[in-house]
This record gives structure tokens, sequence and C-alpha cells, in this order.
């Protein structure tokens, strides 16, 4: 995987902080910061790992039976839509 380089300053106090925040989870201020920026991108991106949406992919709740001759339905709705390419 490809990674790329980012720098930043910190005043005094904020690499102090950043230290003893490390130090006490047994990390590197590599690893903090890179948890802190995965962190930050993931509240900022607007997804919300919570919504319902998500539930059947990470295994939250099943999926609904929506009942026998159901079972095609997107298939037929998509040849509706599209024509058949068969």
């Amino acid at each position: 995987m490809e990674r790329k380089v980012a720098q930043t300053e910190l005043d005094v106090e904020e690499y102090r902080a950043l230290v003893k925040i490390a130090e006490k989870r047994g990390i590197t201020i590599k690893d903090a910061l890179r948890e802190a920026a995965l962190r930050w991108t993931s509240e900022e991106s607007g997804i919300d790992p919570k919504d319902p949406i998500f539930d059947i992919a990470l295994g939250r709740r099943k999926a609904q039976d929506w009942g026998k001759g159901t079972e095609r339905t997107s298939i037929d709705h998509d040849k509706v839509l599209y024509g058949d390419s068969s």
C-alpha cells in the first residue's frame, strides 16, 4: 500500500499531551497521529456508522424475507428498466 507523509506543527502543550496519551496507550506518536487523522476523517465524512442502512451488512439485523415469488424481483425490475440483455 502506498503511503504519503503528512507533517504538522504542534505547540509544546499539544505535543506533551500527545506524548502522554500515546505513552499511556503504549503506541508511538506516529500511530497516535495516524489514529487521530483516521478518526477525524471518519467523523467529517458525514457517514454515520449507526445509520440503519448498514445494519444488514454489519450483521446487526437480518435481511427481510419478502416471501415466496420475490426472489427475482430486482432482476425483473432491471429488465423493465433496461431491457432484456439475454
